[in-house]
């Protein structure tokens, strides 16, 4: 169990460049909700949703290729210089071309997207790609140092920038008239773009400086390897946030951005849950590679799975019972569309669950099972998005997600028997859920105008599934305690 507790301490300070950054970044949705209007916000939900997949694509996949080919840090692999040096100028070459490319077909690209009178929007998107794909290899470098202090750090460093200029644009500016209501939205890009440069200037120093390596003949299997992962990946965040481009141009409402501004924002309550996914993501992927020679054992896997599901579980949860409280996190006119965070959260459920049951088709080589399972969750998304949208709206693309992610996970468990039999404890799980499930909607149906009372009420109720999950495992909290204890040893 001693794995667990390394996966476990690394996380939690992986976390600081997730959870910090996050919880920074929600002052922002604080303040765009209730400075833009909702057509407003759906300008900076559509935008964020191009940049994230098309971050995917300018990455090439290449993170998870790093770690495979770097070698592991412990045995002083000095080929790992020459993979990560040629990944660093391979990406900032790619990067570089991507921005210029864009920038020379500006015209048509803004036109096409209905962005002619705001082109420097996009102008602004394209730098944000271009610095944050670049400064991909770098922090990839940070985590196989294992330096997740420094990783952190930069990171959280860079927030605290993007945040501290958007007070400064959107509060200060208009009290001293320097403010341009043309611009809005583009400050909040202004700013991120600002933070982007700062993080990888101290990215880039922290990786001791310029490397002097480039090599072809590095960078070739490096992709062969990484480009089933680029398309899955490509595919896997398709599903994430491509909902937001079938809103702007399937949904039925009178004024589409709205619509796509109230769903991005309540989404953005929704995604705490992927808080935990992502400080887990950080942590497992380099721990897992370094470790698959030795620790290749199913079980683990399970095991791992198993408390991941209850963690996240329980986040969930504690999100749906505290929505009367969390809805204050956004402005009041988007307050209409929080009926939709129940089913984004149960989609980014189901995306950290196949995020951990994911792991066979890395380990085992055969990453073009990502490729699939991935491209048939996208092919999912597209059809669900294509019957419904039109109908439900908004409403309609979180259905989409819900089945999407459903596919991908049933697909990945059923094949990886086959490849990599896990014993996951199907028992616990889907009982674990099911328990979930009685409770929230016990908490639901119980009416109190008294929201102290309903508050309280639900956090008995939430406390009530801890402590069945404990009874469950066999766990007490002093037995807690004495594991934790020995293991620190």
């Amino acid at each position: 169990m001693g794995i667990l507790r390394k996966l476990a301490s690394q996380s939690a300070i992986y976390g600081l460049s997730s959870v910090v950054p996050r919880l920074l970044n929600y002052f922002l949705v604080i303040l765009h909700s209730r400075i833009f209007n909702e057509s407003e916000y759906g300008v900076i939900t559509e935008l964020y949703a191009y940049v994230a997949v098309l971050l995917i694509l300018l990455t090439f996949g290449l993170e998870t290729g790093f770690f495979r080919f770097a070698g592991k840090k412990e045995n002083h692999d000095p080929n790992s210089d020459r993979v990560f040096s040629s990944i660093f100028y391979f990406l900032g070459a790619t990067s570089i071309l991507f921005f210029v490319i864009c920038f020379l077909f500006l015209t048509p690209i803004a036109e096409f997207l209905n962005y002619a009178d705001q082109p420097s929007f996009l102008v602004m998107m394209f730098a944000i790609l271009a610095i944050d794909s670049w400064a991909a290899s770098l922090f990839n470098r940070l985590r196989w140092e294992e330096r997740p202090m420094a990783f952190s750090a930069i990171k959280i460093a860079s927030v605290i920038i993007n945040v501290g200029l958007n007070l400064v644009f959107l509060l200060l500016f208009p009290r001293i008239g320097l403010y341009n209501k043309e611009f809005g939205v583009g400050y909040v890009l202004l700013s991120n773009l600002i933070g982007s440069a700062a993080a990888w200037l101290l990215a880039f120093i922290a990786c001791h400086g310029v490397p002097r390596y480039f090599r072809w003949k590095i960078i070739t299997p490096i992709l062969a390897f990484s480009f089933p992962l680029l398309l899955s990946g490509l595919a896997g965040t398709t599903n994430e946030f491509m909902d937001r481009v079938f809103i702007k141009w399937l949904s039925p409402a009178a004024d589409p951005m709205s619509e796509l501004g109230i769903y991005g924002a309540n989404g953005k309550i929704a995604i705490l849950l992927v808080l935990f996914v992502q400080m887990f993501k950080f942590a497992a992927e380099p721990f897992f590679f370094s470790t698959a020679d030795e620790k290749n054992d199913p079980k683990i896997y399970a095991h791992v799975t198993k408390y991941f599901w209850y963690f996240t579980l329980f986040i969930l949860v504690g999100i749906l019972f505290y929505i009367p409280l969390l809805q204050y996190f956004i402005g009041s006119s988007f307050r209409t569309g929080v009926n939709v965070i129940p089913i984004l959260l149960v989609a980014n459920l189901l995306y950290g669950l196949f995020f951990n049951v994911s792991f066979w088709y890395k380990l085992q080589k055969r990453t073009w099972y990502g490729v699939l399972f991935t491209l048939s969750g996208a092919t999912v998304t597209l059809l669900m998005n294509l019957w419904l949208t039109p109908l439900l709206s908004y409403y309609g693309a979180a259905i989409a997600r819900v089945a999407s992610y459903t596919v991908m996970c049933v697909m990945c468990i059923i094949i990886g028997h086959k490849y990599f039999p896990v014993p996951y404890d199907y028992s616990r799980i889907i009982g674990s859920a099911l328990l979930a499930g009685a409770l929230v909607t016990l908490g639901s149906i119980i009416s109190i105008d008294n929201i102290i009372l309903l508050l309280a009420f639900r956090t008995i109720l939430l406390v009530l599934l801890l402590l069945i999950i404990m009874r469950i495992e066999n766990y007490t909290p002093r037995k807690l305690m004495q594991i934790w204890k020995t293991r620190s040893k």
